[in-house]
């Protein structure tokens, strides 16, 4: 399965260095894998840039948004 990456331009700083994943937002301390390279650009400036997620073995807290709603909650 193949995520689409976000606009580099609209990355979160921790996201954008590398210190962060590109789905959940978590802290990438104790390592990442890589999951691509965003691309943007403001005027002629070229944002591009690699970009990582949570390593397999530890999840990845963006896999709770993809479960179904628990009843009675609203999205």
């Amino acid at each position: 399965m193949s995520r689409r990456l976000p606009d580099a331009a609209r990355l979160p700083r921790p996201v954008y260095s590398g210190w962060a994943c590109v789905w959940c937002g978590a802290s990438l301390l104790l390592g990442g894998a890589p999951a691509g390279r965003a691309r943007g650009q403001i005027g002629a400036v070229c944002l591009d840039v690699d970009v990582y997620q949570c390593l397999p073995d530890r999840g990845c807290a963006a896999v709770v948004e993809s479960a179904p709603p628990r009843e009675g909650s609203r999205r």
